[in-house]
Order: C-alpha cells, then sequence, then structure tokens
C-alpha cells in the first residue's frame, strides 16, 4: 500500500516491557510534534519530495508544524496507480502488538479549499499492519489498516469517519464511526487509546475528537492469520485519496505516542 522511502531519519522510541509496571506505562515512545523543525522525528517519507514542507504557521503548538500536499502529480505516491499519496510513519515497535495498550494523540488541519474524493478513500492517519498477510497469496486478497482515520464524502456531505477493520484475515470484520461534518482551517485534536488484539473481547478502542468521546467498544483491532499468527501495527500521518485532479493539503503537529494519557501530552 505504501511506496518507496525518499528520504527521512529513524525515530526513536522506547520499547513497551512485555510485564510493564507504572513507570513504563507512563512512557513517551514515539514523538512526531515538529519541533525539530524538520522531518527527522518519523521513520521515513514516503511519496514525492514535493509533498512534504515544514511550517511555522499553523501550527498548534511548539516550534513549527508540519504540510503534506497531494495533487494529480502524486499519483502512485504510496504504490497505488489509482491513487495519490504522500506519509510519515513511525518503525514498527512492541507497542503496536498484541497484548499491549498503546496511546496516541495528534492534530490534524484540512487546509484551505480542502477536497475530499467520493466516499472515504481520503486519509489523515492511519494504524497501518504489517505486510505478513501477503505471504497467503490468493487465500488474503488484502488486509485493511486494522485502525484509520479519514474523511467520507457520501450525500454530499464530507465528514470525519473512523474505521477500525479486524478478526480473521480471512473474514475481516469492520466498522465505521461517523463524526462530525468537516471543517476546514480547524485544528482537530484527535486521541485514541488502543487495545491491540485479534480477539473482541480483548480488543478496544476508545475515541475522543476535539475533547469529545464519540467511541468505546472492545473490538478485534488485529488480524489472525491462517497459520494462527497475528498482525502487527504501526502508526502513520498520510494524505493518501483515489486519484484526483485537485490539490489538497493537510497539516500536522503534536504528534505523540505512549503508556497513558500524560505521555501523549493530554
Amino acid at each position: 500500500m505504501l511506496g518507496v522511502s525518499v528520504g527521512g531519519a529513524f525515530a526513536a522510541y522506547v520499547p513497551l516491557a512485555q510485564a510493564p509496571n507504572l513507570e513504563s506505562k507512563a512512557k513517551t515512545y514515539a514523538v512526531g510534534d515538529f519541533d525539530t523543525c524538520d522531518f527527522s522525528q518519523w521513520q521515513d517519507m514516503q511519496g514525492p519530495e514535493a509533498s512534504f514542507k515544514i511550517v511555522r504557521s499553523p501550527r498548534v503548538e511548539g516550534r513549527c508544524a508540519a504540510a503534506i500536499t497531494v495533487g494529480p502529480w502524486a499519483v502512485d505516491g504510496l504504490g497505488n496507480p489509482d491513487a495519490d499519496g504522500a506519509a510519515l510513519r513511525f518503525d514498527s515497535a512492541p507497542y503496536g502488538a498484541d497484548g499491549h495498550t498503546v496511546w496516541i494523540h495528534f492534530s490534524a488541519m484540512l487546509g484551505t479549499g480542502y477536497r475530499a474524493t467520493t466516499g472515504d478513500w481520503n486519509y489523515i492517519a492511519q494504524w497501518h499492519n504489517d505486510k505478513g498477510w501477503q505471504k497467503f497469496g490468493s487465500q488474503i486478497p488484502f488486509e485493511y489498516s486494522s485502525l484509520c482515520w479519514m474523511v467520507q464524502a457520501k450525500n454530499g456531505q464530507s465528514r470525519i469517519e473512523m474505521r477500525i477493520v479486524g478478526g480473521s484475515s480471512l473474514r475481516q470484520r469492520t466498522i465505521r464511526v461517523i463524526g462530525p461534518r468537516i471543517r476546514t482551517n480547524h485544528w482537530y485534536d484527535f486521541l485514541a487509546k488502543v487495545t491491540w488484539s485479534a480477539d473482541a473481547g480483548r480488543g478496544k478502542v476508545t475515541w475522543w475528537l476535539d475533547g469529545k468521546r464519540l467511541y468505546a467498544k472492545h473490538v478485534p483491532t488485529l488480524f489472525t492469520r491462517p497459520d494462527g499468527s497475528v498482525s502487527t501495527a504501526y502508526f502513520i500521518e498520510d494524505n493518501y485519496r483515489r486519484h484526483a485532479s485537485w490539490d489538497s493539503t493537510i497539516y500536522y503537529d503534536g504528534t505523540r505516542i505512549g503508556g497513558s494519557r500524560a505521555a501523549v501530552g493530554y
């Protein structure tokens, strides 16, 4: 789903212990707040180099924020010839594995003139699953991202949406949570607490948008594959859409992943 890296640097993270204590739960595992005023906090940048820009304004906090822009010139930017895209990625880490609970907090703003393509192929951010499913060939035609946020454009309205996909890779369960109508030039505050599991009784997602809780339920958040293995997830921020003729920009700031609400700066 994602394309070839065009630059960037490794992001530091603190692995979650197998038997975490109270101190480890308070750890911040990864930071992508752009206070370095470059992209060095992220594992890599995927897509056209022209898509990525560091900005002093608009921003939510600190010194800088980032803008990811796509247009028809960004077609195949993330390895799909039917789409325009660019993404920032954190490397895979233990906090995205079965049995771990993680908090994610970030801000995103749809820029002036933002326009979604029809449907919900208008990603803002994703917990993307690993590629282990590919070895099963025709048994698993595709595995969708475990958890993602996007814009849904339907019946003349565009709304923020969260999608959760998990369970058996052969019988994937999809849940869509439809949020408010989109506003451009508004910093959305995303906060989520996720327990990773392919078991519907153990996995859980709680989502707040702009301080309002929109969802809190037990659901499968990872995949069980035909050999019994369980998928893992890693975090990306991506302006990724069905191919279109216009340019669109999404701004990002303040991204933190950690073991508690306090650890992600909330």
